[in-house]
C-alpha cells in the first residue's frame, strides 16, 4: 500500500483527520476509520504515547488505509527519524520559527539526495513488500508530508522564508501558543488572529504549499475551507469526549425524575 494523503492533497482534494492525545488502544483506529476520517494526527509533543504505542497505532492504520501524521516532540534527528521509520505519511514540526529549522528537519525525513535520513531495513521497507529499495526511497521522498506549525510571533514574521523551503509541503497554525506569543493568552477568537492566519495562508499559497488547520467549531471550519484549507483536523479524542459528555450530561440532569 503506497502513501496516498499527499497525492489526494496535490490533486486538490480535501482530507479530514482528528488528533489523538490520550488514546493509545489500537481499536480507536477501527472506530475513526468507520467514522469516515481520512487520517489521524498522533500528538507526541503533548500526548502520552510511547514509541511502542505509536507503532501499534500506525501498523493498524496502514492495514486499514487510514493515513497517519505524527506531531514530533521536537524537530531533531532522533524524533523525526524514529517516527518516520514506523511508516507514517508525514510529520508535523512544532514551533517552527526559522528557515534553518524547517530545512534541517525536512532533511532528516528524506533520503539522499533530498535529505540525510538513515536507511532502516525495518517496517518502513517491509510493509512495501515487492518493491525495490530504490523505489521505496523515491516513493518516500516524493510522498512524505512535512508540515511546519506556525505558533509564534517570530514564526509569523519569518513566514515567507519558512514557506520558501523546498522540503516543506504544508503549513498548520497553532492558535493557542500564538495567543500566548502575542500577549493574548486563550483569546483565540480575537480578530487579530484571523488576520494572522490569513497572512500565513497567503504566504503558503504563494509558495504552492498545502494549507492546513485544526478546527473545533462549525463556523471556523466553514471559514477555513473557504480560505482553501484542504488538510483539515477536527477535534481531538479529549475534546470530542468532553463535548459529547458535557452536553448530554447537562441534558440528562434536567430531565423530569432526575433528582439533584
Amino acid at each position: 500500500m503506497g502513501m496516498t494523503l499527499k497525492r489526494k492533497l496535490k490533486e486538490g482534494k480535501s482530507v479530514l483527520g482528528t488528533m489523538l492525545y490520550l488514546t493509545s488502544d489500537p481499536n480507536i483506529v477501527w472506530i475513526l476509520k468507520n467514522c469516515g476520517f481520512d487520517y489521524i494526527f498522533i500528538d507526541c509533543e503533548h500526548g502520552v504515547f510511547t514509541y511502542k504505542d505509536v507503532s501499534g497505532l500506525v501498523s493498524l492504520c496502514r492495514a486499514l488505509d487510514l493515513g497517519t501524521i505524527v506531531r514530533v516532540p521536537q524537530p531533531d534527528r532522533q524524533s523525526v527519524q524514529k517516527f518516520s521509520d514506523m511508516g507514517i505519511d508525514g510529520i508535523m514540526l512544532p514551533m517552527v520559527e526559522t528557515r534553518e529549522q524547517a530545512e534541517q528537519a525536512a532533511g532528516y525525513a528524506r533520503y539522499t539526495p533530498r535529505g540525510s535520513r538513515g536507511m532502516c531495513l525495518g517496517p518502513i521497507v517491509d510493509y512495501k513488500t515487492g518493491m525495490e529499495l530504490a523505489e521505496v526511497i523515491k516513493e518516500i521522498n516524493d510522498e512524505f508530508i512535512i508540515i511546519t506549525q506556525i505558533e509564534t510571533r517570530k514564526g509569523v514574521e519569518n513566514i515567507d522564508e519558512i514557506m520558501s523551503v523546498e522540503g516543506v509541503d504544508a503549513v498548520f497554525f497553532g492558535v493557542y501558543d500564538m495567543s500566548v506569543s502575542y500577549g493574548k493568552p486563550g483569546r483565540i477568537y480575537d480578530p487579530v488572529f484571523r488576520d494572522i492566519i490569513v497572512k500565513v495562508l497567503k504566504s503558503a499559497k504563494a509558495h504552492g504549499k498545502i494549507l492546513g488547520h485544526h478546527f473545533f467549531g462549525d463556523e471556523d471550519l466553514e471559514w477555513g475551507l473557504a480560505q482553501g484549507i484542504k488538510l483539515a483536523a477536527w477535534h481531538t479524542d479529549v475534546s470530542a469526549l468532553q463535548a459529547f459528555y458535557s452536553s448530554t450530561v447537562a441534558r440528562i440532569k434536567k430531565l423530569p425524575g432526575y433528582i439533584v
